[in-house]
């Protein structure tokens, strides 16, 4: 079996790029897992991209799992992804 090397990052980032990490998924065990967190999450913010945390545009990309911050990732096999990404977005935006 391949390393667990793949991460789903939920980032909310402004229109000059600066932004920050709402959601860190991670280590998955296969590529196809990180795509089907992905594609949930997205279709979760049901075109409220640039409404739900105001000034900031959210979404989700799979990237590289960073083994060196692996304290910073939730195990997406333990958990829901959108429902942590609602979470996250609750925490920002109280």
């Amino acid at each position: 079996m391949d390393p667990a090397n793949n991460a789903t990052y939920a980032e909310a980032r402004k229109t000059d790029s600066k932004g920050y990490t709402l959601l860190r998924l991670g280590p998955y065990t296969q590529a196809r897992h990180v795509s089907q967190d992905t594609d949930r999450i997205t279709p979760a913010l049901e075109g409220r991209e640039t409404a739900v945390i105001p000034g900031f545009r959210v979404s989700a990309r799979p990237a590289p799992f960073a083994v060196s911050d692996h304290e910073l990732f939730t195990d997406p096999y333990e958990a829901d992804a959108v429902a942590l990404l609602v979470a996250a977005v609750e925490g920002v935006s109280a």
